[in-house]
């Protein structure tokens, strides 16, 4: 993906946040032409090789062991899919020892500390034919635009098939806002929240007021109720230090949530600032495994919150099918919602519609297509109900053994199994 900070110039990441590795700037070329420059073509070429000159300096790159085979992209990539966009630097909090902290100097990095809505509606133009995704957010507050939501019901209303996320603090938002933010079609929202009492909260958001930011997250959920709109999707993201990560605090915030109302609530494992990084939670501790599907960058569909968990049971007979090369197949499923949430069969944009899928895999179960086969659910299920569910499809053109997983799928978001639910497999015999 590529990040265009708000001053125009284009980075490849959040881990650039001072923008001092860049691959070009919008006054000067298209996102098009960024996108696949000499420089672009030569950091992929380096990274299909295992190691790219320009990514020194980043944190982000992932070690192989020797016996790993080195993930191999395309040179040359068309068109762009997703973009993030930083609206705004300026932020109006200061988070403790944060690299977009008033401190850190980061403010003095961009040229411009807004982004005109021209450039933005130049860039949406450009991309936005082609676009999946949208990140509405970098580094600076989103909402300390003042064009902030008009910019997004601008991206909806020409390009409604984006799919627009942003991730605030919540706190410049007003009840206006919020009244426009839900008629602009946004997606998804995501509020940073790492407290449930003022004192907790302003350890890290220093210059926050914890009660502003909850009462614009229990007004966005009121809204979005009265207008009777499934969007935006609402995350509560809450990132453990050493002084918000006691069970009764987590167990406070999970109490909270669900007053709220929100559709989610995760925790974030982080290990900055190391002062006060929470050593119980990093990676492979004890109590990290046991809340390993309530941590943000598990699943997409991650949820601490019991009543908002995406859970199945996938009951289909027989257990072996035997069929010949090519031959249409049917198979009856039997599904039953063991979680807390509704699974909607249908969505006002077909992203979080919930499917049954069954991928395919070789005679070793090495996944060869993910996406086989989906069927629609015959109504929306809520926790506790069941359906029977047809999946069609042709078996595989070449004789052998095959398997097939079977699992229910967000739409555009994860598989359930990504969120702990089991899965049910079947055994496939072409001959």
């Amino acid at each position: 993906m590529l990040v265009v900070l708000c001053d125009g110039k284009v980075v490849c990441g959040c881990a650039d946040p001072y923008g001092e590795r860049p691959l070009g700037s919008t006054a000067e070329s298209s996102i098009s032409e960024i996108w696949n420059s000499e420089l672009v073509q030569s950091i992929r070429t380096g990274l299909n090789k295992g190691f790219s000159p320009f990514c020194r300096d980043c944190g982000l790159k992932t070690p192989l062991s020797l016996d790993d085979p080195i993930p191999q992209r395309a040179i040359i990539q068309n068109p762009v899919t997703r973009i993030f966009v930083e609206p705004t630097i300026l932020c109006n909090i200061s988070c403790f020892q944060a690299v977009c902290s008033h401190e850190s100097g980061i403010v003095q990095s961009r040229a411009c500390k807004r982004m005109p809505a021209q450039l933005f509606h130049r860039i949406m133009h450009e991309t936005g034919p082609s676009l999946k995704r949208l990140d509405f957010f970098n580094y600076g507050e989103t909402f300390m635009h003042p064009q902030a939501t008009d910019m997004i019901a601008f991206v909806k209303t020409n390009y409604p098939q984006i799919y627009v996320y942003v991730s605030t603090n919540g706190i410049p938002l007003t009840d206006m806002n919020l009244n426009k933010l839900v008629e602009s079609g946004l997606d998804e929202i995501t509020f940073s929240i790492d407290g449930t009492t003022q004192a907790i909260y302003e350890k890290y958001r220093r210059g926050g007021n914890l009660a502003d930011v909850l009462k614009n997250v229990e007004q966005l959920v009121r809204i979005r109720e009265h207008k009777g709109s499934d969007k935006p999707f609402i995350n509560w993201r809450y990132i453990l230090f050493n002084w918000n990560d006691r069970r009764s605090q987590m167990q406070h915030a999970r109490k909270l949530a669900h007053r709220l109302g929100v559709d989610r609530l995760v925790w974030e494992i982080t290990d900055h600032p190391k002062s006060a990084a929470s050593h119980k939670y990093q990676t492979g501790t004890r109590l990290w495994r046991k809340r390993f599907y309530e941590i943000w960058d598990t699943s997409r569909l991650s949820n601490a919150l019991d009543g908002r968990k995406y859970l199945a049971k996938i009951k289909q007979i027989p257990r072996t099918i035997t069929c010949k090369c090519g031959e249409s197949l049917q198979i009856s499923c039997h599904i039953i919602n063991t979680g807390g949430a509704t699974w909607q069969h249908r969505t006002s944009s077909s992203i979080r519609t919930i499917r049954l899928g069954a991928q395919l895999h070789d005679s070793k179960k090495v996944l060869l297509n993910r996406d086989y086969s989906r069927a629609f659910l015959p109504q929306t299920l809520k926790s506790g109900e069941s359906a029977t569910v047809e999946l069609q499809f042709d078996a595989p053109k070449q004789p052998g053994i095959y398997f097939f997983k079977f699992d229910m799928v967000s739409e555009g978001i994860d598989w359930f199994e990504s969120a702990g639910s089991p899965v049910s497999w079947c055994r496939l015999h072409v001959i």
